[in-house]
């Protein structure tokens, strides 16, 4: 929390003045008015400003009581709200709701839609760039089940020092390779393409985004999503003299002509 006392004609200038130049909303003003504006009286007397002093909160103290307030005016009970910082990004996570379920929703939906109103409201302040919200710890334990099957790739890239450009993914789960890596040292991470085609490559530190590129591999997809190969057995035929029933397989013909192949690469 940081003091400042600003001083002005009018005790109405001087708090809209503050506002727009720290972006402050009218949940966070916090002030003290020090001295009220008195006019000379027929020049007898100094004309004599007004001085208010605030209470300036910082960025994560700004997010932490935004989050109180809408949960309250939700009626949303917590035993504790968890907050830390790393450099510009914001993580909130809210403990001990008997209604976790209802903060969580089907497949986290209720949560993202909770994490995209606080970063819409923050998104102007030049000293966050993102904040990340949890309840109960239900962000990390996604997050830990789906890095496991990336996990022996990125480990690769580590080793060998060659790029891998991994399969296309929505921007929620390339966030989760994308904070992983930054803690993993040596290593970087790019995201090329455009629209739900956005992939992510991993690449070594000590290369440039030009580099990487130019020697990254696409990774395979996780799932084999090969179509299994069918046999098909020969058709028994009676033998019209004998009674029995026997096998005959037709033989290719040579003048068969074989199917032509496109050479148009699929998209």
């Amino acid at each position: 929390m940081t003091t400042i006392d600003k001083s002005g004609e009018s005790l109405e200038e001087i708090i809209r003045t503050f506002r727009e130049d720290y972006k402050i909303h009218d949940w966070e003003l916090n002030y003290e008015i020090l001295k009220k504006p008195t006019k000379g009286i027929f020049g007898l007397f100094a004309h004599k400003l007004a001085l208010v002093r605030f209470q300036l909160p910082s960025s994560l103290d700004r997010a932490e009581l935004f989050m109180q307030n809408l949960l309250q005016k939700m009626g949303i009970s917590y035993t504790s709200l968890k907050s830390r910082t790393e450099g510009k990004t914001l993580f909130l996570e809210i403990n001990g709701s008997p209604d976790s379920g209802f903060l969580i929703g089907k497949n986290g939906s209720m949560l993202d839609t909770l994490q995209y109103l606080i970063n819409r409201v923050f998104e102007g302040n030049a000293q966050i760039e993102r904040i990340y919200l949890d309840v109960d710890g239900y962000r990390e334990r996604q997050a830990e089940t789906f890095l496991k099957p990336y996990l022996p790739q990125i480990l690769q890239v580590k080793i060998t020092g060659k790029p891998i450009t991994l399969e296309p993914m929505p921007a929620a789960e390339r966030r989760i390779i994308h904070r992983y890596v930054e803690q993993e040292k040596g290593l970087r991470t790019l995201t090329i393409g455009e629209g739900e085609k956005k992939r992510i490559v991993v690449f070594s530190a000590e290369q440039n985004e030009k580099e990487a590129l130019s020697q990254s591999k696409t990774e395979p997809k996780r799932r084999n999503n090969k179509t299994p190969m069918h046999t098909h057995k020969p058709v028994p035929t009676p033998n019209t003299k004998t009674g029995n029933t026997s096998l005959k397989v037709k033989k290719p013909s040579r003048q068969q002509k074989q199917p032509k192949v496109s050479g148009t690469k699929h998209q």
